[in-house]
């Protein structure tokens, strides 16, 4: 099963359901082997923290002072969603209800005093049906025109201001905004494969690949990539690598390389470039120099890539 990233979607299709029974947070005494009935725990300098039913901890003795309801928001979130456990407190916080938050590898779930339950549950009930009756936040995927391209080197700045290479603030001007500006010149270029991501009237989102070669075999080179930072993990970087990936196949193009993630590419069909005999620019960058061999190619194409002549700048 997918899990879910867009945060209206997420709202509009979470089913709170609350368990059975009630819930307490204990510290479990050091040294004790661990009980039958454990739902959660972490583990913290101070000790092991465990939620359990309150039934099973007033028969072992244990002490607690809060008492909870479990819901849970039954809909697969992943867990690189941004924004769902902020709504959701955000809502709760409203209506003067305290939570705790768990979540699972499937769910998200909230822990709320027994006796604010039921009212709980009907304000995540109302937050899911505000969602589901706003209009959807449509994306549109186009070709990028010159006229917008002060607005996709602004994005481009604001989307690297931090390095992904160091973690560190870029100082300065990103160098991938120079790429992109350089690119937009160059003899590489291919409008097709130039493409904005728009939402309601906002360019939110680009990407471009250029013409890159392997020997004589014409390939392409991907990136940059980049999504306004508040509206990153929605979903939209997905969606301009696979308008990417759709556009190079109907070109007829043989392949894709770029520089990434092989965390994040592999959900695309990337894998590292050397496993095709392409070989990175340079050796140190490893696995994450990867392909994604497209419906034409046919194989053969052995050596060192080489990106579109502004690559060489940076």
């Amino acid at each position: 099963m997918t899990a879910e990233m867009n945060l209206q979607a997420l709202l509009a299709g979470m089913h709170p359901v609350q368990r059975e029974g009630e819930y307490v947070y204990v510290l479990w005494p050091h040294g004790r082997p661990l009980a039958a009935g454990i739902e959660a725990a972490v583990r913290e300098a101070e000790g092991l923290t465990v939620v359990l039913p309150r039934a099973e901890a007033d028969r072992q003795g244990l002490s607690y002072d809060f008492v909870g309801a479990w819901i849970t928001l039954q809909i697969h979130s992943d867990l690189e969603a941004v924004g769902l456990t902020a709504a959701v407190s955000r809502a709760l916080t409203e209506a003067r209800i305290s939570c705790n938050v768990l979540a699972g590898f499937h769910h998200d779930h909230l822990l709320v005093p027994v006796a604010d339950a039921p009212r709980a549950l009907e304000v995540l009930a109302e937050l899911a049906a505000r969602n589901r009756d706003a209009p959807a936040r449509e994306l549109m995927l186009r070709s990028e025109n010159p006229s917008d391209r002060e607005a996709i080197l602004a994005l481009t700045a604001e989307a690297f201001a931090i390095s992904p290479a160091t973690g560190l603030p870029a100082g300065g001007e990103p160098v991938e905004v120079g790429l992109l500006r350089a690119l937009f010149d160059a003899e590489e270029y291919l409008p097709h494969l130039s493409v904005v991501a728009v939402q309601d009237g906002e360019i939110v989102g680009h990407v471009i690949s250029t013409r890159g070669w392997v020997g004589d075999q014409g390939l392409l080179g991907l990136g940059p990539i980049g999504v306004t930072p508040r509206l990153q993990r929605q979903g939209i970087g997905s969606a301009l690598m696979r308008e990417t990936i759709d556009r190079a196949n109907a070109a007829g193009e043989h392949g894709i390389v770029l520089l990434g993630s092989p965390d994040y590419y592999a959900r695309f069909g990337f894998v590292p470039a050397s496993t095709f005999g392409i070989q990175a620019p340079d050796p140190a960058w490893g696995d994450y120099f990867q392909f994604l061999p497209l419906a034409l190619w046919s194989g053969g194409a052995h050596g060192t890539f080489r990106y579109a002549a502004p690559f060489s700048l940076i």
